[in-house]
């Protein structure tokens, strides 16, 4: 396979991936590109196959939508149901990890000792 085909290949891939996560997070385009720090046209243009992404742009959507990095390379139904999984999240389970994610690690660790106790006294 020469270097115009791979390209080629890995555009679709990659755009059809983005496609995925764009369904199933709920989230807007621009809302995407916002949270990964690129402009909007050219994160349309990675979302529309027409470039590709620099790595380090698909570690920040890995780490926004909490997905492994091989996920970019995997074909779709090749998908393990742990990424899957993660795609599924509701818009609001989304932001909810993410913010949580950006805690530091004492205030994360209020914070479950704050839910844990919530949950025992709603099941009591």
């Amino acid at each position: 396979m020469d270097k115009a085909a791979i390209e080629k290949e890995l555009k679709l891939l990659i755009s059809g991936k983005l496609q995925l996560i764009k369904k199933q997070s709920g989230a807007s385009l621009e809302k995407m590109a916002e949270e990964v720090g690129l402009e909007y046209a050219s994160f349309y243009n990675i979302y529309k196959g027409l470039n590709l992404p620099r790595l380090v742009t698909l570690f920040q959507i890995s780490r926004r939508y909490h997905l492994p990095v091989e996920f970019w390379f995997k074909k779709a139904e090749a998908l393990a149901g742990r990424e899957e999984a993660g795609l599924r999240r509701k818009p609001a389970e989304s932001e909810l990890v993410q913010l949580f994610n950006e805690l530091d690690p004492g205030a994360k660790k209020v914070l479950k000792k704050m839910l844990k106790g919530y949950l025992r006294q709603r099941r009591a």
